[in-house]
């Protein structure tokens, strides 16, 4: 799921713009929430900082604050690489400047009339969902009519769930059950996926300790994954 958040010093126009966003994402039922809409760039640090989901990010220039949003913009690219950027501002002779700071944003709303800003944004909120399902580093599925993606990256592993049919996801704080299996599951993961047992996949990445003697596999979120006799060896390399 991808996190949204707006920072805008004016406050009307903030709730303008957190209704413009909350209600697409509703209607269209992208896989986002409007995780954040502030006046404060430094709550807007503290609470996408430690988030695990991809964030989006509306950010106008002026904040009037001793931080402009190109720089609060270079701030939260360094923190977050995958993130997305749009400026939503009056001040249109700064686009040039979105180069200088490497802020590789997504776009640059000039603030006109409402429907003018709300189509834009729209606009943005489409072409940012068509990116992470078109993306190929990330695993997508479905939910119901709900179609979800998350990044290789924040996968733990995956695992088979005691309810039939359907399989576990874990990331480092949450975990999503669905149905499929495993085998369908594997086709469609990199090199740092290992299957270690007819129950588990796991990302190698996220690999705490072995214990070979158990045959446990300890992953960074705590959950621990049984390694089979005859994938023992494969893991050892995959390792080495």
């Amino acid at each position: 799921m991808l996190d949204v958040y707006i920072c805008e010093d004016d406050k009307s126009q903030l709730d303008l713009f957190s209704n413009y966003i909350s209600n697409t994402i509703l209607i269209e039922d992208f896989d986002m929430r409007l995780a954040l809409s502030t006046q404060d760039y430094h709550e807007l640090l503290k609470l996408f900082s430690p988030s695990g989901n991809i964030g989006v990010f509306f950010l106008d220039i002026d904040l009037k604050s001793n931080l402009n949003g190109l720089e609060l913009a270079q701030r939260i690219r360094k923190l977050q690489p995958r993130c997305f950027i749009i400026f939503i501002t009056s001040h249109v002779e700064c686009g040039m400047e979105t180069f200088r700071y490497k802020i590789e944003a997504l776009d640059f709303i000039c603030k006109g009339t409402p429907d003018e800003i709300r189509m834009k944004i729209k606009d943005c909120l489409y072409n940012i969902d068509e990116k992470i399902r078109s993306d190929p580093k990330s695993f997508h599925f479905n939910i119901g009519e709900r179609y979800i993606s998350i990044p290789f990256n924040e996968i733990v592993f995956f695992c088979t769930s005691d309810n039939s049919h359907k399989v576990t996801l874990y990331t480092m704080n949450k975990l999503t059950e669905f149905f499929g299996t495993l085998k369908e599951i594997e086709a469609n993961l990199d090199k740092r996926f290992y299957r270690c047992h007819r129950s588990c996949i796991i990302n190698k990445d996220f690999i705490d300790n072995v214990d070979y003697d158990t045959s446990i596999v300890y992953m960074k979120n705590g959950g621990e994954c049984p390694i089979s006799f005859r994938l023992k060896g494969g893991l050892k390399r995959l390792l080495r």
